[in-house]
């Protein structure tokens, strides 16, 4: 597993291709959290809350993600070398969960490099005043939690379509209706357990819930469930390939 992580981490970096999704990602994040005019540009703010940038990170990741995992994939079934890692004494969970890994790094390193953006908030804002590090810990917990099952969402979309443009495109679709469309149909019902089920369907609700700096154990649960519901999909994926 660690073997085949490293594999797919290193080759990442050793195509332009992953500098300039890294690059596009992190300009585009500064533009609008910086330099824009636009509701997440944090001197508009007035005062240190770095909330812009988690309202803003979720639709960075509905480009980043697909980006990241569209090739982990599809590039293999479609060069063949995908039957020859098959050949190898790995399991369907060895070789979903190493490429899993090597783009979790990938994304640590993006999510790390983000920080920046709120040393330059703190150095900004004046002595007396302190910003809500509660918030902004529950908010970096979510952030990764929803890069995380974008990511296993965003691989099984590669295995299923050798077509990397197809798997961005679905992978980018599947991970906005998990996100956003649950949220969207629950406010055509004015049934309050209705619509509070239907919430529970999607991502959103438990991300906003986990951004406010409250860890409930109801959001933790639904994470790590949504997680493993989508490895094992992808383990099955395998399996069937190997057939």
């Amino acid at each position: 597993m660690l073997t085949i992580a490293k594999r797919e981490f290193y080759f990442f970096f050793n195509n332009i291709s992953g500098y300039l999704v890294l690059i596009g990602f992190l300009t585009v994040n500064t533009l609008m959290l910086w330099f824009f005019d636009t509701p997440f540009n944090l001197l508009n703010i007035g005062f240190g809350n770095f909330s812009p940038f988690f309202e803003l990170s979720p639709w960075l990741f509905l480009f980043l993600i697909p980006a990241l995992s569209m090739r982990s994939f599809s590039e293999e079934l479609s060069s063949g070398t995908f039957e020859l890692l098959l050949t190898k004494p790995l399991k369907p969970s060895d070789i979903f969960g190493g490429k899993l890994i090597g783009l979790a790094l990938v994304l640590g390193i993006v999510i790390i490099l983000t920080l920046i953006n709120l040393v330059a908030l703190s150095a900004l804002i004046e002595p007396n005043s302190n910003l809500d590090w509660g918030s902004i810990m529950g908010s970096y917990l979510a952030i990764i939690s929803v890069g995380l099952i974008f990511l296993v969402i965003g691989l099984c979309s590669s295995i299923m379509f050798r077509n990397q443009v197809t798997s961005f495109l679905v992978c980018l679709l599947a991970c906005f209706s998990q996100f956003y469309l649950w949220s969207f149909i629950a406010d055509f019902t004015s049934i309050p357990w209705l619509y509070k089920f239907i919430c529970d369907i999607g991502i959103q609700d438990h991300y906003l819930s986990l951004s406010r700096g409250i860890i409930l154990f109801e959001d933790i649960i639904y994470f790590i469930g949504m997680f493993f519901v989508f490895f094992i999909f992808g383990m099955e994926l395998i399996k069937k390939e190997q057939n």
